[in-house]
């Protein structure tokens, strides 16, 4: 009696899916077992051996992830993770340049975070994540701690972010933001550092990277704006500030901070601007500049009012912006001929920045109504632009805060 044809082909496909199971499952066991022998031997500083155990069990790991008998398989997930995950922390070190292409932590970690999260279907390998990942998290906060305490800031940075990393990858939610916050000051400690030992192009280099991993920290982002400005760089100055501002759309503080920084900036090359002559080299690029800053500053003052109507610290900044521009068209009509044609634009738009600080300043009074000093420059506002009625009543709040010693 002869056999069914299809009856071989269904039997002889079972037996070939179940070889290629048992082949998969070997793969992941000796995966596991070379992981095993490369650990001790990357305590013990024993690196060559430690990568040689690391990139077989790669080689065996590998194919499993490929397999569909394996490639959801809890167990061989695990060790997929941690397989890689360790490639990328030992591309890091010297004498690995062989292992750079581990190094795009992007592309590798979101392996890691899959893979993680296969493992994690079954209670055993969640275990298992959260020891190997909290043992590493444990070896980089004692590293930042210990480097903060001796002022190595760099690497103070280094094991905070690694901890924070780490916590990203595994889910590890619990003092997630507790890294980055360190990361952060640390971060911040290196770059004042580097800043006042005059290493301003090696401050700019590390806060490009820092902002790689913490694309939406204000206070890396103002660093590099302020440095970057102190070397007239203000192309890089307006990158770092853009990155921060993109992920922080609705950061008050970051708007704000930029615009003041604008503002300095804006008045500093006025002063350059003012000791020029009409016939000087640059004469109307330096006058560009000038209109250009104050615009900038102005444009982030605004959004942060925007964001926040009665953000006190933007409103007094953008009311003196206006104040002082008010004050130096002033001036500048006050020096021209009164048969120059340019002398009644000049001063109406003298009056027109008197009358823009009005807002402002009133927003910032609302906060802090017996200032005395902002009191006076309402009052002097007010008169200037022939608001009698409002003059007075500032006037009178200004003499009463006076004498109350405000």
């Amino acid at each position: 009696m002869k056999l069914n044809k299809i009856n071989i082909v269904v039997l002889l496909s079972t037996f070939f899916v179940g070889a290629q199971g048992f082949s998969q499952n070997n793969n992941v066991v000796s995966a596991a077992l070379e992981f095993q022998k490369f650990e001790p031997a990357f305590e013990q500083k024993k690196l060559e051996e430690a990568k040689a155990y690391l990139l077989e069990a790669k080689t065996y790991i590998d194919p499993a992830m490929k397999d569909e008998s394996t490639k959801t398989d809890p167990k061989a997930n695990y060790y997929n993770a941690v397989i890689n995950y360790s490639l990328m922390e030992f591309s890091d070190l010297k004498g690995a340049e062989d292992l750079k292409v581990y190094q795009n932590t992007d592309s590798i970690g979101t392996v890691i975070e899959k893979s993680i999260e296969l493992a994690s279907t079954k209670r055993r390998y969640l275990g298992d994540v959260e020891i190997f990942f909290n043992r590493k998290i444990a070896q980089a906060v004692t590293r930042g701690e210990k480097m903060f305490k001796q002022k190595n800031y760099e690497s103070a940075f280094a094991g905070f972010a690694g901890a924070y990393q780490m916590k990203k990858i595994a889910k590890i939610k619990e003092e997630q933001e507790d890294m980055k916050t360190n990361a952060i000051i640390a971060g911040r400690n290196y770059i004042d550092t580097l800043s006042k030992s005059g290493e301003s192009e090696k401050a700019m280099k590390f806060i490009s990277n820092a902002l790689e991993l913490f694309p939406a920290s204000e206070d890396l982002a103002i660093a590099g704006v302020n440095i970057a400005l102190q070397n007239d760089d203000l192309e890089k100055a307006e990158g770092y500030f853009d990155a921060a501002a993109k992920n922080s759309p609705e950061n008050k503080l970051l708007f704000s901070s930029m615009g003041s920084i604008y503002l300095t900036a804006a008045d500093k090359a006025y002063n350059e601007f003012s000791e020029m002559e009409i016939t000087d080299d640059g004469y109307q690029s330096k006058s560009d500049e000038v209109e250009e800053l104050y615009a900038k500053a102005e444009g982030n003052l605004q959004r942060a009012i925007k964001i926040d109507p009665e953000y006190a610290e933007a409103a007094y900044n953008l009311g003196v912006l206006y104040l002082g521009r008010g004050e130096k068209l002033k001036t500048t009509a006050s020096q021209m001929d009164f048969n120059n044609p340019d002398y009644d634009e000049v001063n109406k738009r003298s009056q027109d920045m008197y009358k823009k600080a009005i807002g402002p300043l009133e927003i910032y009074i609302n906060q802090d109504p017996n200032n005395s000093g902002v009191l006076n420059v309402l009052f002097q506002v007010h008169r200037n632009t022939g608001n009698t009625e409002k003059a007075l009543e500032y006037k009178k709040r200004a003499d009463d805060a006076a004498t109350e010693g405000n």
